[in-house]
């Protein structure tokens, strides 16, 4: 794609700390970009691995690094990534991810066909190192690639019908600037805390293609979250991101709609995250306290939601050495699998195919 005049900048953000294994492959990816006025800049946040002597073998002029003096956090870091974005357009890419040659071509198309919107969501692949694989995104049945209502984006998420991340959402710099950024409170929902209220102010792109690639592993800040602490985190946004549209929806009706969506989203996500915890080999005894605790929020999962679901209702209701078992057995197919393709073997989450 030829760059004209007219092309408004993006910045591809790059959030590291201490990845510079994987680094080089995210910065790659960035740089691929079809469309050509972009910036590419990497915010290292303190890191001690080398990063930042690997970052000054670059010589592109569209790479900018700025390194902060102390490691402030990472969602502080993000926000560092935003005020120093020059871009008219944002894109927050973190260090283990990529971003498809063609995300941001087709999210300025649509930037362009709607001047007004403040987002632009399209799908997202799945890394799983335990097996070399990726997961690639299904593509919604419901929505097609264009411009939407932002909600009806917001509801295929919640209703796990459409798969994201932020490697893979483009937004108008101005407006999360304007929204505060990314919420610290929130380690592990900060991401969707401030891109999901965006989706309530009207319309919205939506690209039904893949456009990034996130990569799921056990080093990630989010996966060394305790399950209380992802839960928590989760039921604190369920009124905070639906009282946002009170004053940008007029309408009562679905205004309540949001409220139950989000309800329903939270409710799915206490279910799930607690069969990963029974993975993680958590005793039944914590998993039903948990259960107990959210008893009244479970209500709220919706009947669209309960076939979902079924999957890891059956992981919460096994015992540890059944769970343990059939880890085993997936392991060694994976083994066997890798073996035959001269592949080596990363056991960190062999189960997360379960």
């Amino acid at each position: 794609m030829m760059m004209t005049t007219n092309d408004p900048l993006v910045t591809i953000a790059i959030p590291t700390f201490n990845r510079a294994l994987l680094l080089k492959e995210c910065i790659l990816s960035a740089l691929a970009q079809s469309y050509q006025n972009f910036e590419v800049l990497v915010v290292d946040n303190a890191s001690t691995d080398g990063t930042g002597a690997f970052l000054n073998q670059f010589q592109d002029p569209r790479l900018r690094v700025v390194t902060q003096k102390s490691n402030v956090g990472l969602l502080q870091n993000w926000n560092a990534c935003l005020a120093e974005a020059k871009g008219e357009y944002f894109v927050l890419v973190p260090d283990d991810d990529k971003v498809a040659p063609w995300m941001l071509e087709r999210c300025v198309t649509l930037f362009r066909s709607e001047p007004k919107i403040d987002i632009v969501i399209a799908l997202c692949d799945m890394s799983l190192p335990s097996d070399r694989g990726v997961v690639p995104a299904t593509r919604n049945r419901r929505l097609s690639t264009g411009i939407w209502d932002g909600t009806e984006i917001l509801k295929e998420f919640l209703e796990d019908r459409l798969f994201t991340m932020m490697c893979s959402i483009m937004l108008r710099t101005k407006a999360l600037r304007v929204q505060g950024g990314f919420p610290v409170d929130h380690p592990f929902v900060g991401d969707m805390a401030a891109w999901a209220p965006l989706l309530l102010k009207g319309k919205a792109g939506f690209i039904n293609e893949s456009c990034g690639t996130f990569r799921s592993h056990a080093d990630a800040q989010t996966a060394k979250l305790t399950v209380e602490t992802r839960i928590r985190d989760w039921r604190e946004i369920v009124d905070q991101i639906p009282n946002a549209a009170n004053s940008c929806i007029e309408n009562e009706q679905k205004r309540d709609e949001i409220k139950m969506m989000f309800r329903r989203g939270f409710a799915r996500h206490v279910i799930t995250a607690l069969a990963d915890s029974r993975k993680d080999g958590a005793k039944l005894t914590k998993v039903f306290g948990e259960i107990w605790r959210w008893r009244r929020d479970l209500f709220w999962i919706g009947g669209s939601s309960r076939l979902s679901l079924i999957k890891p209702l059956i992981i919460l209701m096994l015992p540890n050495f059944i769970i343990n078992w059939i880890q085993h057995l997936i392991y060694r197919r994976n083994v066997r699998c890798n073996s035959e393709k001269n592949l080596p073997f990363e056991p960190e989450n062999y189960y997360d195919r379960m």
